[in-house]
């Protein structure tokens, strides 16, 4: 996804983006290596685009800068700064990267909200379908094999997150620790988290998760181990996310949800495919490990057995 990317510098024009490959030149590409140098106004159209990309779609400029708090023409002259020719050009990018949710591109086409009507279970359900091609259509293979192999050689590893990603976090520290490898996750701030972050080491890799809205003391954890030189991976929604900006690696998922809130979905399958990764590349460090764990349980009356 996004390396660190540094901070915007505020006010300085906008150039335009020349894309390195054919294989680089997507929205979310182009925005990416633009937005350290975007102002605060185009920073607020920047992640419009890429978190509403059905509305992006079908929506005129004048609206998109209505939703933004800006003109339809700064809309117009922030597509030409990201090398399309205009509006509908843009439109026309982000309609290709939407083949994997063909059903939601005929909802919105005639008029009609995700939750309108019909089977609320299956419409669910479906949901958390397209999220999961979409996270799975984001993932570079290269970028996770990096991942799972520097999880296999961390001299220890810190999961941060909280509120709606404190689960999550939980869930991937759990599973790393009972198979052997040096884990522990911190679901919040204050003091519990300041501690941990005072024991971040060169060696370290920290693993953040967030998403929109973003936790500040996740940042802070991300900011600490940029500070010490530990491996930084970032589990979030945007690729511009806060978090994102300062990985080393970032996964992107697909967080829409049919309610309130946003679906996990996309964020536990990356955590399930990083754990059978790992178990892969590691499988008599993660026999032995889990023997001893179930060994430790039994002796423990910690589990029902038959």
């Amino acid at each position: 996804m996004v390396a660190a990317m540094g901070s915007a510098r505020h006010g300085k024009p906008l150039q335009p983006v020349r894309p390195r490959t054919a294989h680089t030149s997507s929205p979310d590409d182009r925005i990416a290596a633009a937005f350290p140098r975007l102002g605060r106004s185009q920073q607020r159209l920047a992640r419009l685009i890429l978190d509403n990309g059905l509305f992006v779609a079908f929506a005129a400029a004048a609206a998109l800068g209505e939703k933004a708090g800006m003109s339809a023409a700064t809309v117009v002259r922030f597509c030409q700064a990201l090398g399309y020719a205009g509006y509908p050009d843009l439109q026309a990018a982000v309609r290709a990267g939407l083949p994997t949710y063909p059903h939601k591109v005929r909802q919105i086409e005639r008029g009609r909200g995700v939750l309108a009507g019909g089977d609320v279970i299956a419409r669910v359900f479906e949901l958390d379908l397209q999220n999961l091609r979409r996270t799975a259509d984001a993932l570079e293979r290269t970028r996770f094999k990096a991942v799972v192999a520097a999880l296999g050689k961390a001299g220890d590893i810190l999961v941060v997150g909280a509120g709606l990603s404190s689960g999550p976090a939980l869930y991937l520290a759990h599973s790393l620790k009972v198979m052997g490898l040096n884990a522990r996750a911190i679901l919040g701030n204050g003091i519990p988290l300041a501690l941990e972050l005072a024991a971040l080491t060169p060696t370290s890799l920290l693993v953040a998760i967030s998403v929109r809205r973003y936790v500040a003391g996740t940042l802070l954890a991300m900011e600490r181990a940029e500070r010490v030189g530990a491996t930084r991976i970032a589990i979030t929604d945007s690729v511009v996310s806060p978090i994102a900006r300062r990985a080393h690696h970032a996964f992107q998922v697909a967080t829409d949800g049919a309610a309130h809130s946003l679906s996990l979905t996309g964020m536990v399958t990356i955590i399930n495919a990083l754990i059978a990764a790992l178990s892969v590349e590691r499988p008599r460090q993660t026999a032995r490990a889990l023997r001893e764990v179930d060994a430790a349980y039994r002796e423990g009356k910690l589990v029902l057995t038959e």
